[in-house]
């Protein structure tokens, strides 16, 4: 009886320990995330690591390379080891890296000279293009303000007296014909003009310097004061001055030699309509002395192309970026 119970008592303490022995192994059998990555370390060393099916691969091989995509793949985002996100941190610098390798920032420098809330000022001299028989000549003084970068409103002045020529033409078809062209001349003329700036770049000057230029168009509505040349009948006929209602289009371009001073060319047209002397002439003097016959009833639309060279000066001479390089 007693070595019944005795017995009994080795097996209850056996299903107790054997069990527990079980466990025991079970748990000497499992691996943290370190020891995983130091035996898949060890195992790359080797050559090889031991894949899912318990046969070895090589570690560039198999079902790495497939998981990556053409643009450098999506990387595998390392675990937090050490619980204070420093795994996450080196895959988000990882993966700025790549962005960069794909797509690299480019260094672009800022714009040579600002034009928005500046005032640029360019005195010019200019003469006309367009007209064979007398040749028209002005200073120019023209005032713009930029209320952005690209957009300017201003005012121009033209002065023309006393700075025209008539030309060899018109005086070798006078001798050689006897006959004579009717021809005009300028006083003054202001405009109000609207400014926009298109384009402006750089370019590389004898390879030691860089030039820096802008281009725009211009266009606006003014008057100028004009009247004939008495040509026909000098004798009797004399005219006054008078202003004509006038518009005007232009394309201009500056080459910069500072941030503030720059070299101006502009070719502008102004269109007005302008008053010609009558080339009808009479016999008795009542007739050649009455002023409404001197002129032609009908007036000609006049173009008037003047290329003018100058100076542009803005207005405060320093500026400053609202960005950071």
């Amino acid at each position: 009886m007693k070595r019944t119970r005795i017995e009994l008592s080795l097996l209850f303490i056996g299903l107790i320990l054997i069990p527990a022995a079980a466990m025991a192994d079970e748990d000497d059998m499992t691996f943290d995330e370190d020891e995983v990555d130091s035996s898949l370390v060890d195992d790359a060393a080797d050559g090889g690591v031991m894949s899912s099916e318990g046969g070895s691969d090589d570690i560039l091989g198999g079902d790495i390379l497939a998981g990556l995509d053409d643009d450098f793949g999506e990387e595998a985002e390392p675990e937090d080891t050490d619980g204070k996100g420093k795994g996450k941190g080196k895959a988000a610098a990882s993966k700025e890296t790549d962005l960069v390798k794909r797509h690299p920032i480019w260094a672009v420098q800022q714009v040579y000279a600002l034009r928005k809330g500046r005032v640029d000022f360019q005195p010019m001299f200019g003469f006309s293009l367009n007209d064979p028989y007398v040749q028209h000549q002005s200073l120019t003084l023209t005032a713009d303000y930029y209320i952005t970068e690209v957009i300017g409103v201003g005012v121009s002045f033209n002065w023309y007296r006393f700075l025209e020529n008539e030309t060899d033409l018109n005086y070798q078809i006078s001798r050689a014909t006897h006959q004579t062209v009717p021809i005009n001349s300028y006083f003054w003329g202001v405009q109000a003009n609207f400014t926009y700036v298109p384009m402006y770049g750089k370019f590389a000057f004898l390879k030691n310097w860089i030039l820096h230029w802008d281009v725009w168009l211009v266009g606006g509505a003014g008057v100028i004061s004009t009247r004939p040349i008495p040509v026909i009948d000098p004798e009797y006929r004399d005219f006054d001055y008078g202003v004509k209602f006038s518009f005007n289009v232009g394309i201009g371009g500056r080459l910069y030699l500072t941030r503030f001073l720059a070299i101006a060319l502009e070719l502008r047209d102004y269109i007005y309509p302008e008053e010609i002397e009558s080339i009808v002439t009479y016999s008795s003097d009542e007739m050649r002395s009455q002023k409404d016959r001197w002129t032609d009833p009908n007036r000609k639309l006049t173009n008037n192309v003047m290329l003018q060279l100058g100076v542009s000066l803005f207005l405060p001479f320093t500026f400053e970026y609202k960005l950071p390089k």
